[in-house]
């Protein structure tokens, strides 16, 4: 048997395996181009931010598993995401002393929506991305609802707006994947 065949179908063509990796250095480096040269180009910084949507519903529903050049466009569709969610973050919430606007709301539960979507057909990714859905929802809501003219809120003084994002956005997501390493380690243990 032809054992490098059956290497490469297992990880990929080189080629995507390269292509994959680079890709999130690429929209980064877009990003920042952008941020630095392009502003006033709005319709380029809604394209990059919205990219890693399709991208990670198209790792989750069209790429073959288990494939490093898979987990590579997963991988990079997340962090481009995470970057592009804390992107519009400031881009709302840098200069406005009120509430989030009902449009940093939408995003944020469209993001959730993609969140579930790219969840459906992955049952090893459900619990953590699950829980960045949360994350999102928890967001969205608690920086367009829960709003005062102090940075901490009505009723709950012991939690800052800066907190409240830390907590979800980096929080929520972190202790999800850390339940669903923790459920496949019990898996693989009942199994063994």
């Amino acid at each position: 048997m032809n054992t490098t065949s059956n290497t490469i179908d297992r990880t990929g063509s080189a080629k995507s395996i390269v292509t994959w990796a680079v890709a999130p250095v690429a929209w980064f480096l877009a990003f920042l181009t952008w941020l630095f040269l392009g502003q006033g180009t709005t319709v380029i910084l809604i394209a990059l931010l919205v990219l890693p949507a399709p991208w990670l519903l198209w790792s989750a529903w069209r790429m073959p598993r288990p494939r490093v050049v898979t987990y590579l466009a997963e991988g990079g569709a997340l962090l481009t995401g995470a970057i592009a969610l804390y992107a519009t973050v400031l881009a709302y919430m840098i200069a406005s002393d009120g509430p989030a606007p009902l449009e940093f709301m939408l995003i944020y539960f469209g993001a959730a929506a993609v969140f579930i979507a790219a969840a459906i057909p992955l049952p090893g990714r459900r619990i953590a991305y699950g829980s960045a859905a949360f994350a999102c929802v928890v967001i969205g809501i608690g920086l367009h609802v829960l709003s005062s003219e102090t940075s901490y809120y009505p009723g709950i003084d012991w939690v800052t707006k800066d907190e409240l994002f830390a907590w979800a956005f980096l929080g929520l997501p972190a202790l999800g994947t850390l339940l669903q390493i923790l459920r496949w380690l019990r898996r693989r243990n009942r199994t063994a």
